[in-house]
């Protein structure tokens, strides 16, 4: 099995790189100019739109001349994939496709900015804000950060350290800071104040500002990443959860999976950088929870922890990467990450493409493939 997944992210990669790294995304469809037009710059029309695109069985994006493009945290993700299979196999041929990805990344970064930082390839309405094409913001700057770190240390070039301190001071002193005391802190997703707090916004940042720290020795990172940590950390539920946004009411999002496995994630990669372990115990019952909650027994993964479908390739490969990284110190959870990977390939992957597709619901499957969301995502998991 496990020969054969290595297989699979090979072959996934190899038909992404014939792609060019280009296709459509989860969001993308106001990047249709006819659409773009007949939103009449209204917020309810740009919604209304980008769902019926995207909750639609079949792909209407060539219909609507939707463009295609290169997703910087898709290209990010891919660089890692690269990087993983090469520090498994010592294939230089995988570090210099990998380093191919970061160099583009550092020649398309957003426009206009006095640090390095990165936004979509789409411009994407959701019900907090809005954002332009390419707008920074801090998730995507933080996916290349972590490339960044990564291609810094399989090479060991100070220029991919250095540009992930520039991410870093960007996501540290630019975006909006939302709340602030001794002991917490919360930033904005985007580059200016809005009425809702993205919670694993501030945990994705805060590992990504340990990292940093811990190379550099900053203590002022440090601190920050702690402060965002432990902002996230206090809003968890009795029960162990985590809603999407504080106040929760601000998003029609519960506990969904793929946003819990990334708070996780987030929270062990702190400890792992800092050695700090005070909000581990937050993190192993969050962990029990996501697993009883957010899979079910034969491994598909759970839209939320109250809707069963639509079973989604991200959360797939969330679900994989975090009990992965749990089974490093847990080693049951490696039977866990299996058992998706093996729903996963006999449920979402083509064989005749070599790519995913990007969902099943209880009724009809999403028998199209998106770039950035199904392979950048599967391929990085199955080659950790």
């Amino acid at each position: 099995m496990l020969i054969n997944q290595k297989r699979i992210a090979i072959n996934t990669l190899i038909s992404a790189e014939q792609n060019n790294y280009t296709g459509f995304s989860k969001f993308d469809a106001l990047n249709s100019q006819l659409l773009k037009k007949l939103s009449f710059n209204n917020k309810w029309l740009r919604l209304l739109y980008t769902q019926l695109i995207k909750e639609s069985p079949v792909n209407l994006r060539p219909l609507f001349k939707v463009k295609q493009s290169k997703n910087p945290k898709g290209i990010a993700l891919f660089a890692r994939a690269y990087f993983f299979l090469f520090q498994d196999t010592n294939n230089t041929l995988y570090l210099n496709k990998g380093i191919a990805l970061i160099e583009w990344l550092l020649k398309n970064p957003s426009p206009n900015q006095k640090k390095l930082c990165f936004g979509y390839n789409f411009i994407w309405q959701n019900t907090i804000f809005l954002q332009d094409l390419y707008e920074p913001n801090a998730v995507v700057s933080t996916f290349v950060g972590e490339a960044l770190i990564h291609a810094y240390q399989v090479t060991q070039n100070q220029k991919y350290l250095n540009a992930a301190i520039s991410i870093a001071c960007f996501i540290s002193e630019d975006l909006p800071v939302l709340y602030e005391n001794n002991n917490e802190r919360a930033i904005a997703y985007v580059l200016r104040k809005v009425d809702a707090i993205v919670l694993n916004n501030q945990v994705l940042t805060g590992a990504f500002l340990a990292k940093v720290s811990q190379i550099t020795g900053s203590q002022k990172l440090h601190s920050i990443a702690k402060k965002q940590i432990n902002y996230t950390v206090n809003k968890k539920t009795n029960y162990h959860a985590w809603y999407y946004t504080y106040p929760s009411r601000k998003s029609h999002i519960t506990h969904d999976n793929y946003h819990t496995g990334g708070i996780l994630d987030g929270i062990l990669e702190y400890f792992e950088a800092t050695g700090d372990d005070q909000f581990m115990d937050s993190y192993w019952k969050g962990l029990v929870y996501y697993h009883h909650y957010l899979f079910e027994p034969c491994g598909a993964p759970r839209w939320m922890n109250n809707q069963k479908f639509p079973f989604d390739i991200h959360g797939a490969a969330q679900g994989i990467i975090t009990f992965k990284k749990a089974s490093l110190y847990q080693s049951d959870y490696l039977y866990h990450a299996e058992k998706i990977v093996c729903w996963t390939i006999k449920n979402l992957y083509r064989k005749k493409t070599n790519d995913f597709a990007y969902r099943i619901g209880r009724f009809v499957k999403w028998n199209y493939s998106l770039m950035r969301w199904c392979n950048a995502w599967i391929s990085c998991a199955l080659a950790q």
